[in-house]
């Protein structure tokens, strides 16, 4: 039982500790972003995007709106320790530079 009960902690310090370093590199690589960088910018800074929503069709899980106005695409970013809680997303224009960056969480 005593086996059981540090198990079970121990998985609760690395749930924690992937969460939070998620977070912090993901931060990190969309501060490291500024409006008119390229796309392979953001794939460079962040990686693969994990969903990529194209202009007029909204990603439910975070977004309340669509991609609109001069966002043509939004490359989104889960936590993967806290899916449908957290993203970060980065909208592009149509010659696929960076126009905003944003954060996304569940309350």
């Amino acid at each position: 039982m005593k086996n059981l009960a540090w198990l079970l902690a121990m998985a609760a310090v690395f749930y924690v500790a992937g969460c939070s370093a998620t977070s912090i590199l993901a931060e990190r690589g969309i501060a490291s972003l500024q409006p008119g960088d390229r796309r392979e910018a953001v794939i460079d800074a962040l990686g693969a995007p994990d969903v990529t929503e194209p202009r007029g069709q909204r990603f439910s899980r975070y977004a309340s709106t669509p991609c609109s106005g001069t966002c043509v695409e939004r490359l989104w970013y889960e936590n993967p320790f806290l899916p449908h809680i957290e993203a970060w997303s980065v909208e592009l224009d149509g010659t696929g530079h960076v126009v905003r960056t944003s954060h996304w969480a569940s309350p």
